[in-house]
């Protein structure tokens, strides 16, 4: 995933709103690692040994259910930490990070990491921050993929997304989100086949255009009125 935005990440990554000294103590405590695309960083169930600060790329995160079934959680991007959960409750982890694309990494190794929160306690009060909101956008996700009918429930899952990714999104910018068709099905919790006619119909409102693995949001304006249930403007303004 290249960016949620085009050309624009928004602020909301922890990583952006540490100081510069903060971000020091974190970079002197871990190492850089770039991963391939489709490269695991982490597995779910694996012990906490380390948490990532992106700097580059997109990681998915996901879990497995007890029936197998694999489940897409949320796509994180540059300036975000993930991973920092785990090694701070010191359980394995409930879910697994993987590379979209190619992605730098700071990697942190848990005891380092504790320490530095020890020492910078303000790093742990943001790191709590960025949980209590993923946690309200979760929520929020949650809702909107039990929405009664399609292509209004698939418009507010794709608005839901796209705020998960870029919170001070305008309605001007368009928004290249790349998940592939099961990813989508997935956070929509309906079949690829009910998804692809779910696209066709917002691809021929002219809302979205597709292509391999991404999802460009053209008509921003028409994709929150499609999720409030209302009929979206014949122009953009």
């Amino acid at each position: 995933m290249t960016g949620p935005a085009t050309g624009e990440h928004g602020d909301f990554g922890t990583w952006r709103r540490l100081t510069p000294a903060e971000q020091s103590a974190l970079r002197s405590a871990g190492h850089l690692k770039v991963w391939r695309p489709g490269q695991v960083l982490a597995l779910q169930g694996s012990p906490p040994t380390s948490i990532f600060v992106v700097l580059h790329g997109w990681v998915k995160i996901s879990a497995t259910n007890y029936r197998g079934e694999d489940a897409p959680l949320a796509a994180r991007g540059p300036a975000e930490i993930v991973g920092e959960l785990a090694p701070l409750s010191g359980l394995p982890r409930t879910a697994t990070m993987s590379a979209i694309d190619e992605v730098h990494t700071l990697v942190v190794p848990r005891d380092k990491f504790l320490g530095v929160l020890r020492d910078r306690p303000r790093i742990a009060e943001e790191i709590f921050r960025t949980a209590a909101i993923r946690l309200h956008q979760s929520d929020r996700l949650r809702l909107e993929s039990g929405g009664p009918d399609f292509p209004q429930r698939l418009a507010a899952v794709l608005l839901e997304l796209v705020l998960q990714h870029s919170p001070d999104w305008t309605d001007g910018k368009q928004v290249v989100l790349h998940f592939n068709q099961g990813e989508l099905a997935g956070f929509a919790r309906v079949s690829r086949s009910t998804l692809i006619r779910g696209l066709e119909e917002l691809r021929r409102l002219g809302v979205v255009r597709t292509a391999r693995q991404r999802v460009t949001i053209t008509r921003p304006r028409a994709l929150r009125e499609l999720a409030a249930g209302r009929e979206p403007p014949a122009e953009e303004a």
